[in-house]
């Protein structure tokens, strides 16, 4: 890979939202992109200079964006890691396999992490019933069963608290692998992320508070102080997974922290990360900048949060909400993505609202204030 100057293309599988947010950085910053989208309807259609339409593992569609690009990068985190390697022997493809297979199977990802000696919740590999029997002997109830596989949508997380939940997913288990990890309670939710350069040089940006419903994220934030042991526990796990992937470019590290206060790896997930774009408002420079810079072989700035910044994601199902907010709220930022259209899909992302304020206390009860999001 060599330096990537502006003016050139570049290619990217995936599309979406963040795919849409990054294209609308890539040209401020001089480059032209190509897309490829498996949906005619994709909202990064509306920010791509070129686009095309058809399956991302497709081998013709594939050749036809690396000819057609300077340089290739992907947004999907389920795209097929070895499709990706093999496509790196033909084309310039900045950010390797290498971590989009670790991050893409839980046990390998948990095993990985463990290797290195860094914390995570205890897990076990799943194939029989017997083996949540066995498992449950060491690390008891609750716990919670996921498919080992991310990109798998019949069973997201199932959590058992006794023996009847156990046989209640004996008939999930026919469909593959899963892993079970013992309960974390949780007292609160991080996340970090991380650059690493051509050249190996790696820099850890600020922690991120997160705030979820569920398993979606509803918010993230940017403070200015926070517990100096726990971001600094986070910026050594950063730098000591950064050492052991081959990878160009930004990722992320979800984190948990216990109601005892031990901290716990819950996630590694490559390139951009959908609360890290609370870094535009709270340091002047976007994860988009930072990613493209990394993966076109541009010097890396150090970033710092210049004041305590907040952004609440926009959800379909609370668009008229936010829409009165709009009319009320003179001081906030807000985002929209272009040529979106309502599709009845009460979960699906529209965009978001950036605040900011000196005072953390009374930034959060403005937000508590709209009572749609939550602050912890």
């Amino acid at each position: 890979m060599t330096f990537i100057a502006p003016g050139k293309t570049l290619g990217i599988i995936g599309g979406g939202s963040e795919t849409y947010l990054c294209e609308l950085e890539a040209k401020r910053m001089g480059f032209r992109t190509m897309l490829l989208t498996d949906q005619p309807d994709d909202i990064a259609t509306q920010a791509a200079d070129n686009f095309l339409v058809g399956e991302l593992q497709n081998s013709e569609n594939l050749n036809e964006l690396g000819q057609r690009s300077d340089l290739l990068l992907y947004m999907d985190d389920n795209f097929d890691s070895h499709l990706l390697e093999d496509l790196s022997k033909k084309y310039n493809v900045a950010q390797g396999s290498d971590l989009l297979a670790i991050s893409q199977d839980r046990y390998i990802e948990r095993t990985f992490l463990n290797d290195l000696n860094i914390n995570v919740p205890p897990f076990f590999s799943i194939v029989t019933v017997k083996d949540i029997k066995k498992a449950v002997e060491e690390i008891g109830f609750p716990c919670m069963i996921k498919p080992i596989q991310k990109n798998q949508d019949l069973l997201k997380r199932h959590v058992l608290y006794n023996e009847d939940d156990v046989e209640k997913v004996q008939s999930l288990l026919a469909s593959g692998t899963y892993i079970l990890e013992a309960w974390i309670d949780t007292k609160a939710e991080f996340s970090i992320m991380v650059s690493k350069s051509k050249d190996g040089k790696i820099h850890t940006f600020p922690m991120i508070h997160e705030v979820y419903d569920g398993t979606h994220l509803m918010s993230s934030y940017i403070f200015k102080k926070n517990d100096p042991a726990i971001e600094a526990e986070m910026q050594r796990v950063a730098l000591q997974v950064a050492q052991n992937v081959d990878y160009v470019g930004i990722f992320g590290i979800g984190f948990i922290l216990s109601q005892t206060d031990v901290l716990y790896v819950k996630s590694i997930f490559p390139g951009i990360n959908y609360s890290a774009n609370v870094y535009q408002e709270a340091t002047g420079v976007s994860q988009f900048e930072l990613h493209i810079r990394a993966i076109c072989d541009w010097p890396i700035p150090e970033i710092y949060p210049l004041v305590n910044t907040a952004i609440l994601k926009i959800v379909e199902g609370i668009l008229p909400q936010s829409l009165d907010l709009l009319q009320e709220k003179a001081q906030w930022k807000f985002n929209y993505y272009t040529g979106f259209k309502a599709k009845n899909e009460s979960a699906r992302d529209v965009g978001y609202i950036s605040l900011v304020s000196d005072d953390v206390e009374s930034l959060k009860q403005d937000i508590l204030s709209t009572k749609i999001w939550r602050v912890e």
